[in-house]
């Protein structure tokens, strides 16, 4: 079997242009007509901004949608691990595209003969208090019912600020794995798991480490890569769309 995993395409919605989409929607097309099916991840920030109101879902993105609900049709396990711009997804988001939506931070996998765990990457080690104090607020439903008290106009616009400045605060790490991370990533390492398996950074590697492999995912802004592993091979690969 074949599992490929993603993560930080940060959709913006049409006809807003974006160099990934394209990309991204022809990329699952391609593997929706394959003879095997297999698992597609995506770990977190598939959309710049997504929230959905109860009789209003962001527009825009009906392309990617469909072509993910194909990708499910065609036997495809299609798996959501939200990240810290998309962790409002819902019931419209599932029905759509037929995808299983995880609700824990971290979701731990057994394939290619190797113990996984997966996660977007945002809050987790050391560091970072105000986020971490944050995070959780943001996901409660008294936050979520304050933000549904905000028109929708208004709403995604104050999203799309934010996602703006947490964009250019982490652009400084995109050359390293955060202290951090890097921190928590050696600590699920020492528990025993083979690979561990992040977004969030946007930095594109494959890092060895004495008790395992760190596969950090890049994005579909500007590097296109993914991390595609078969059952029987050595292991994960990072692979580009360009």
């Amino acid at each position: 079997m074949f599992r490929y995993f993603l993560s930080d395409a940060h959709l913006f919605p049409e006809p807003e242009e974006h160099p990934g989409r394209d990309r991204l929607v022809s990329f699952l097309k391609e593997l929706a007509g394959a003879d095997d099916p297999g698992e597609f991840w995506i770990l977190g920030d598939l959309f710049d901004f997504w929230f959905e109101y109860r009789s209003v879902v962001p527009a825009g993105h009906e392309r990617v949608l469909a072509a993910l609900g194909e990708l499910s049709r065609a036997g495809w396990n299609v798996h959501f691990l939200p990240g810290n711009h998309d962790f409002w997804v819902g019931r419209h988001f599932a029905a759509a595209t037929g995808a299983e939506i995880h609700a824990e931070r971290t979701v731990e996998l057994t394939a290619g003969g190797m113990r996984l765990l997966l996660a977007h990457g945002d809050g987790l080690g050391p560091g970072d208090l105000g986020y971490r104090m944050l995070r959780p607020v943001l996901r409660s439903p008294l936050g979520m019912f304050l933000f549904r008290v905000l028109h929708p106009d208004l709403g995604t616009l104050l999203a799309r600020k934010f996602s703006d400045t947490s964009r250019r605060i982490l652009r400084r790490d995109l050359d390293s794995i955060p202290p951090g991370l890097g921190y928590w990533v050696d600590g699920m390492l020492g528990r025993g798991y083979d690979a561990v398996i992040t977004g969030h950074t946007h930095l594109d590697a494959v890092i060895r480490k004495d008790r395992g492999i760190h596969v950090s995912l890049g994005d579909w802004l500007t590097r296109f890569t993914y991390c595609l592993l078969a059952d029987g091979s050595d292991g994960p690969v990072l692979m580009s769309r360009d």
